[in-house]
């Protein structure tokens, strides 16, 4: 899916979204992703992204029993103190300045900071994902074996982005392989020759593994 966001006297930005074919709500979910990203090239809701993931216990009808607390970057009382992602303490001087070489310091200290919580959490989905489809999908995309090397705002959104897709995917893949059993996912890997699902890098192949594991086998006639 692609959306582009106008802000009227400012500018135009696009994005794509993307989600599983086989997902009854793939239509919905990529246009939220895509309309996201386009929403963040502006900067809005760019603190999203900062997120990491956080369990909670739900209750039978799948509410959050508690509500999560959010970092005091996230609250607008934080934000106007000067916290920012990964830099929970006190405002520097430079940011407290008036003059417009203190905006322009404090404008690029600001980006670099968005740039920098970026690729901490690019980094840290290779814990995620696997060390296979981490380099798998950092050389395909970026062509590239460290994220630092990615100057591209937009192409470490999409990198970041691809890696969360790759998580879901495997988190599929797991629960299908736990419930149709060992022998299943053999046959799968066999066919696809891949030895293991932690061999797996890149999003085709996972997405093959987890339709094949998905789709209930045919009823034998009797």
């Amino acid at each position: 899916m692609t959306c582009e966001v106008t802000i009227f006297g400012l500018g135009s930005h696009s994005a794509t979204g993307e989600e599983w074919a086989d997902n009854d709500n793939a239509g919905t979910g990529a246009e939220a992703q895509a309309f996201k990203r386009a929403c963040s090239c502006f900067g809005l809701g760019r603190y999203l992204y900062y997120f990491t993931g956080t369990w909670v216990d739900l209750d039978d009808r799948k509410r959050p029993e508690t509500v999560p607390q959010l970092a005091g970057w996230a609250t607008p009382e934080g934000w106007l103190q000067g916290l920012r992602p990964g830099r929970e303490g006190n405002s520097t001087s430079s940011e407290r300045t008036g003059a417009s070489t203190g905006d322009s310091r404090q404008n690029g200290n600001a980006a670099t900071a968005e740039t920098g919580a970026m690729v901490r959490e690019i980094e840290r989905m290779e814990q995620v994902v696997g060390k296979r489809m981490y380099r798998g999908l950092l050389k395909a995309l970026a062509r590239v074996w460290n994220p630092k090397d990615i100057r591209d705002p937009a192409l470490q959104q999409k990198v970041l982005a691809h890696l969360q897709a790759a998580d879901r995917g495997l988190q599929r893949a797991q629960a299908a392989r736990d419930k149709a059993g060992v022998g299943a996912i053999a046959g799968v890997l066999q066919r696809l020759k891949v030895s293991s699902l932690d061999q797996v890098d890149n999003l085709k192949t996972l997405q093959e593994i987890v339709v094949a594991l998905e789709t209930p086998a045919p009823k034998a006639k009797s």
